[in-house]
């Protein structure tokens, strides 16, 4: 009996290939949106954001849902990465931080060497996650 209990506890812990249906945690969900965003999987994001979501882009403009996936709509990603990653949990809300890099953003002034510091919002709400503000600042080089 013991053989299976320490089975059963290494199975437990984060998936190593999350999805939508079985990712654990804000930094899951953050590289999940941001996938969706480069596969052009826009039924993914739009379910993913909230209703009252708030963006902000690179270059300052405050969008709503809406304005937030018509800009992406129009980026051309071709392949994103997120390093540096900070979780903080803070009640119903988890903040996730981290650098997000792009590949072929051919739209929208995301051409930045250093890529952009990332900063959103999750908040679980009955199980079900749902992105409620994100922020873009272009890395500065020096």
């Amino acid at each position: 009996m013991i053989g299976v209990g320490l089975v059963l506890a290494g199975c437990s812990g984060p998936p190593k290939h999350p999805t939508w249906k079985n990712a654990t945690g804000g930094e899951q969900h953050e590289q999940l949106i941001w996938k969706a965003i480069s596969s052009k999987e826009w039924s993914e994001v739009e379910r993913h954001l909230s209703a009252t979501f708030a963006g902000v882009s690179a270059d300052g403009q405050v969008l709503d849902r809406a304005g937030w996936i018509a800009y992406w709509k129009s980026a051309e990603i071709k392949e994103v990465s997120l390093g540096g990653i900070s979780v903080q949990p803070e009640g119903p809300d988890t903040k996730v931080s981290g650098t997000l890099h792009l590949a072929g953003a051919s739209a929208n002034g995301l051409a930045s060497s250093g890529g952009f510091r990332v900063l959103s919002i999750w908040q679980e709400t009955k199980g079900h996650w749902t992105l409620t503000a994100s922020s873009l600042t272009p890395v500065q080089s020096r």
